[in-house]
């Protein structure tokens, strides 16, 4: 059987599995392919490219949704063209989001989150690990430095009171096992058996201002080809993940069966020159909603009892992400078979 000539470009590793299928063949001109897979149409040289394509080289034009309500592109306050002729929805959420806004069924399909192959179980660890996520705009935001500082301040009072339950005997001797049994350190405790109980860690992305995240950080590139991967080795030792914004993570959270918490306050005000004041963030019943001041109390809560929305997120996941059912990959191949043959 011939291959289907494609030419790919990825973001957010949306197509990373999709490259691996022996039906395509991967092209690196996008003039010799037989269709473009793109992870959008809408910005810098991916619209010129459409641009392009649509008034010379007139190739078949399928996009894939790379991150949760990817489709707000094509909507006020940007409401960018879409140029193409399919547009692959991760679920009935941001495919209904488009049906609304006037674009056509012939154009919209739900094939699943082509992340789905990433999600792996849990691994079992010592101690809890929060996982703090900042949203990302164009550049560093003040409400992320302000909520992961306010995290750092529990965890080294958290610390702090697992040092001190041990104060006798450290005033006698200095030594790791004083404070935790099983630790051979001598003359030296290493920070990390006294957060143990309640470590917090950093997953950043080069937006944002490393230097401000004291501790353990992940930082990760979404262009990179082993960003989801290092995303989801991070989420498989992940007991809690905080945010203030529920994005793509938060989803892939849910998929592993972790709970999230989302700090209230934060709003868009400009992206890229854009008003984005009047944009609404995504906000589910599936994620714990709280103020910072009570951040560490509900983040108590859902470490004692992770699966209290457990229902929740699966309906989110469902109407998001993947029915559970089907499989991403195949879905988004016969959309590229079904166009190149018809087009």
């Amino acid at each position: 059987m011939e291959k289907i000539k494609v030419y790919i470009e990825d973001w957010n590793n949306v197509m990373t599995f999709l490259m691996k299928r022996e039906e395509l063949e991967l092209v690196s001109d996008p003039r010799d392919c037989d269709c473009l897979v793109l992870w959008q149409d809408v910005r810098h040289y991916l619209a010129e490219l459409c641009m392009i394509n649509k008034e010379h080289m007139h190739k078949p034009l399928v996009v894939v949704q790379h991150g949760r309500g990817a489709g707000n592109d094509y909507l006020p306050p940007n409401s960018f063209p879409m140029f193409a002729d399919k547009f692959c929805c991760w679920g009935t959420k941001e495919y209904n989001r488009l049906l609304n806004a006037g674009f056509s069924k012939d154009r919209l399909v739900i094939t699943g989150s082509p992340l789905v192959p990433f999600i792996q179980p849990k691994k079992e660890h010592n101690g809890k690990n929060i996982v703090f996520v900042p949203i990302i705009t164009t550049h560093e935001e003040p409400d992320n430095i302000n909520t992961y500082w306010k995290l750092k301040r529990i965890e080294l009072k958290k610390a702090s009171e697992k040092l001190m339950r041990s104060y006798n005997k450290l005033r006698n001797t200095w030594n790791a096992w004083e404070v935790e049994p099983t630790s051979p350190t001598d003359g030296s405790i290493p920070y990390h058996i006294l957060n143990k109980e309640w470590r917090l860690i950093a997953k950043i992305t080069y937006t944002h201002d490393k230097k401000l995240y004291m501790g353990d950080v992940v930082q990760t590139l979404q262009k990179n080809k082993v960003h989801l991967n290092d995303v989801i080795n991070l989420l498989s030792v992940t007991d809690c993940v905080v945010g203030i914004e529920e994005g793509t993570f938060q989803l892939l959270a849910m998929a592993m069966g972790i709970p999230s918490v989302m700090v209230e306050g934060f709003s868009y005000k400009d992206l890229g020159g854009v008003d984005y004041s009047s944009v609404d963030m995504i906000k589910t019943k599936a994620a714990r909603r709280v103020e910072l001041s009570e951040i560490e109390k509900i983040i108590d809560e859902e470490l004692a009892n992770p699966d209290g929305l457990k229902e929740e997120r699966e309906k989110i996941l469902k109407d998001e992400f993947w029915d559970g059912v089907s499989n991403p990959i195949d879905n988004i191949i016969n959309v590229i078979k079904e166009i190149t043959k018809n087009g």
